[in-house]
């Protein structure tokens, strides 16, 4: 079986799973068909650890992201959809999409007449700008977001937090925002698509307002938790925005359980509605088989590979880094993450503009049957003795992964061993790696390749085109970095979820590519 139909027998498995695994009740939009959901009453999620932050300029976690992308809606925003669809970035609170002009240097958007925050007050164009200046006070990703606006970096810099960004300007009478750039960055649209770019009402202090967030738009709002829970989001009846789904449940709340069997155990027994993650290697079978017609398992933005050290031998030479690539078994590999990993031979994920299914793997049939004999024989034709290779991995499975690595590179002519200290770890010349970029965009993971030639290519492809404007491109780079073989991508992680028997997964599951299951598109049976 070639790379590609073992993604598509593994995309299969997961539909034979639970029954079907995207686009189950809903729209082409993404949105839930309303037909056959059932609205009104309250969920419960399980969380791993609570956000770190419901204030949009601050937060950073994930739980936190997915909260936001319900009660603080951006001017852009991210389709409803499950896979590449959900990549997509549609008009939030935008009338269309930005008009862009003076060579890309002249973003211009028109905020929606008629706007409203959850607590009543009106949405008018300069709140865009205060949205802007928190998220570069307050947050460490705001000026890799949002950095080529002029101004942007001396503002942050800056005492005067009253200041002005000299490359934003808003009428507040037509709702134009204009947004002047230091250079094009095609990336921007999925900038402006981040909680973090959600516009908060005039007189929201330039602090961290973690304790108590500032109103925004969106189909719920963050209502004070109660005890025992890290929030609670209650629905705006009656939200209409196009593009954005209006909700189905009343209430959202967040309940922290921190071991993942324990948060298993509480979704089989309905104690809460919602678990997200992936289930203990002692429940999953269980879960996978008895439980299958309220769970199911999503592809993630998570690429996980190894990576070699192209600065030294042995790694140094190209055939020694395709001895790599012929000899790693992804079936393997997917073991020792107890199945939560989807055979992949591609950089760019399958969810993100530009992938390209490399059908066939440059690096032939790797799930089930590595190539060993033609590792042996690129190691062999290119070093008179076995070199030595030291090997590292993180969390919790390194132990399992380094030992499997040090068998494989042995098995085709190398002579590995585990790093031993803090010191060899850093040193390695192959190690185990994950990227999950905060935007989805394909240069985001060809950058993890670490050749200065590599990252100029990325940075002109990028600032040419939106992605989507150049899939084709993308594509072709992609196929360039895996057949240089400086990184070895092997899979991408995907994550359970698994509902109470209150829950109507049928009817009513969208899990997003960018911020994980969209809890606006649960309902109970």
């Amino acid at each position: 079986m070639n790379i590609g139909a073992a993604y598509r027998a593994r995309a299969l498995s997961f539909l034979l799973i639970v029954g079907a695994l995207i686009g189950v009740g809903c729209s082409p939009g993404g949105q839930p068909e309303l037909s056959g959901a059932r609205e009104g009453g309250s969920v419960s999620v399980a969380l791993a650890s609570a956000p770190d932050s419901l204030d949009p300029a601050v937060a950073a976690s994930p739980t936190a992201l997915q909260a936001l992308w319900l009660s603080h809606t951006p001017v852009l925003t991210y389709a409803r959809g499950e896979g590449e669809a959900g990549t997509q970035v549609i008009p939030g609170l935008a009338v269309d999409m930005p008009e862009v002009s003076d060579g890309g240097r002249t973003v211009k958007l028109r905020l929606r007449q008629g706007l409203r925050y959850s607590d009543g007050r009106r949405v008018v164009a300069g709140d865009f700008e205060r949205a802007i200046k928190r998220a570069l006070r307050l947050n460490v990703h705001g000026l890799d977001l949002f950095g080529d606006i002029k101004g942007a970096r001396r503002y942050s810099r800056s005492l005067l937090a009253g200041a002005d960004i000299a490359g934003i300007s808003a009428d507040g009478r037509t709702g134009e925002v204009r947004i002047d750039l230091r250079r094009p960055d095609p990336d921007l649209t999925h900038s402006l698509a981040q909680p973090m770019a959600a516009p908060v009402p005039a007189g929201t202090p330039m602090r961290d307002l973690s304790s108590r967030p500032p109103s925004g738009v969106g189909p719920y709002r963050s209502v004070p938790a109660r005890p025992g829970t890290a929030f609670v989001l209650e629905r705006r009846r009656g939200f209409r925005l196009p593009g954005v789904a209006a909700g189905l449940v009343d209430e959202v709340s967040g309940e922290v359980i921190r071991d993942a069997g324990a948060q298993s155990q509480a979704a089989i027994d309905s104690r809460v509605d919602v678990a997200e993650g992936e289930p203990p290697v002692n429940l999953v079978a269980r879960i996978r088989s008895e439980l299958k017609d309220r769970y199911s398992e999503h592809l993630t933005l998570a690429l996980d590979y190894l990576a070699m050290d192209v600065s030294r031998p042995p790694f140094a030479g190209e055939d020694m880094r395709r001895a790599v690539s012929y000899a790693i078994d992804e079936t393997a590999l997917e073991r020792l993450r107890d199945g939560f990993l989807a055979p992949t031979c591609n950089v760019v994920p399958p969810q993100v503009v530009g992938y390209r299914a490399l059908d066939p793997c440059p690096y032939g049939e790797r799930e089930q049957n590595s190539d060993v004999v033609r590792a042996r024989e690129l190691v062999k034709d290119s070093a008179r003795r076995p070199p030595p290779v030291i090997v590292s991995a993180e969390g919790r499975r390194a132990a399992a992964l380094e030992r499997y690595l040090v068998r494989t590179l042995d098995k085709v002519g190398f002579r590995a061993r585990r790093a031993r200290t803090a010191g060899e770890q850093t040193q390695a010349q192959v190690s185990f790696a994950r990227v999950e970029p905060v935007l989805p965009l394909p240069g985001r993971y060809l950058e993890v390749v670490d050749d200065s030639v590599l990252d100029r290519r990325i940075d002109l492809l990028g600032r040419e085109a939106p992605a989507q404007d150049s899939a084709d491109d993308w594509a072709a780079l992609d196929l360039e970095v895996v057949e240089g073989a400086e990184v070895a991508p092997y899979g991408v992680e995907t994550v359970g979820v698994l509902m109470s028997e209150r829950m109507d997964p049928e009817n009513c599951l969208l899990y997003h590519p960018v911020f994980g299951l969209d809890w606006s598109s649960l309902c109970l049976r």
